[in-house]
């Protein structure tokens, strides 16, 4: 996830071409505040004098001033021909965003052990799916937001998996929310209730309900590296199958990147 704080409507249509094509791009300033707060963005980018809302220690930020900006601007008048000034801009930032941006996060880490453990690459829609929700949980938490990135109704977004011969995407937010929680939850200074507070569950007991019947696993079980690797286990054998990363794989227009 990139929280962009820009003003220039060229430049963020640059940020959001070179971020990665799995990520959101938030930029609405509730979302923002909430992103940088409960959430778990990779990089802060601004420019115009914007910005960011709120603390953002522990995250990087990339400050676009002005005097880059119109070296970037002469670079392109200088091409032969010129190209786009949202393409030259977008070449720019795609090397500076990921130089720095956060290397190595723990989403990166869980969608790695995720594929280890299915023993195959997971499909662009499936990865983009669990991204949204592992650095946004405190956002994603129903049907209703999933559905909005996706740019259609609940209903359409369960018949689409359904049609796939896909399980209810409500069964993968729930699994991809568990590790979330399992994520808050390996440090061990953080009691239960107040990782349900941070994720938005309506109690510590609504979240133990929820991992019980998805996982099996308590808040305890998921606290250890063993339980961890019992979570992601347990997953890949329900849900990341062979069949079911093929169907996942004809999502490829479902879940593209999303400027909220």
């Amino acid at each position: 996830m990139i929280v962009a704080r820009v003003t220039d409507p060229v430049l963020l249509r640059a940020v959001c071409a070179a971020a990665h094509p799995e990520e959101d791009v938030v930029t609405d300033i509730g979302l923002a505040v909430e992103a940088i707060g409960w959430g778990f963005p990779r990089l802060v980018v601004r420019a115009g004098g914007v910005g960011a809302p709120g603390r953002t220690s522990g995250i990087p930020v990339l400050d676009l001033d002005d005097a880059l900006l119109r070296r970037w601007e002469a670079e392109r008048r200088m091409e032969e021909p010129p190209v786009a000034r949202v393409d030259h801009m977008a070449r720019r930032l795609r090397t500076l965003m990921d130089r720095s941006a956060a290397e190595g996060t723990w989403v990166d880490g869980a969608l790695a052990d995720l594929t280890r453990a299915a023993g195959a690459q997971l499909p662009l829609p499936l990865r983009a799916f669990a991204r949204r929700i592992l650095e946004f949980p405190v956002h994603y938490t129903t049907l209703h937001a999933l559905a909005g990135a996706c740019h259609m109704t609940r209903g359409a977004l369960k018949a689409t998996f359904r049609r796939r011969e896909l399980p209810s995407p409500f069964t993968y937010l729930r699994w991809f929310r568990t590790m979330a929680v399992a994520h808050l939850l390996s440090d061990r200074s953080i009691t239960v209730a107040t990782a349900a507070r941070r994720l938005r569950f309506t109690s510590d007991g609504n979240l133990c309900r929820m991992m019980a019947a998805s996982t099996g696993l308590t808040p305890t079980d998921v606290r250890t590296v063993g339980g961890w690797n019992r979570l992601i286990i347990g997953f890949a054998l329900a849900h990341l199958t062979p069949e079911a990363l093929d169907a996942w794989a004809g999502l490829d227009e479902l879940f593209q990147r999303r400027v909220a």
